[in-house]
């Protein structure tokens, strides 16, 4: 897999559009949730991994969005 910016080879790829990204052009990084569930009380948890690679590209949207089909 190369860079999508300068075709050199990826050190991975951003989590959030699938992009490689190499060492020199990975913008940044981000939280993001694998997933989320019921928690004792029905109360909704997540569980957060931090430090995902970003392409800085993409646009990944800075609040939730409602999916009251997946509920």
């Amino acid at each position: 897999m190369v860079c999508h910016k300068c075709g050199k080879p990826a050190i991975g790829v951003c989590k959030f559009c699938g992009r490689g990204v190499c060492k020199e052009h990975h913008t940044t990084t981000l939280p993001t949730m694998l997933a989320v569930y019921l928690g004792g009380n029905d109360t909704p948890k997540a569980v957060v991994v931090s430090n995902v690679l970003w392409c800085g590209e993409c646009r990944p949207q800075p609040e939730p969005i409602e999916m009251p089909e997946f509920y």
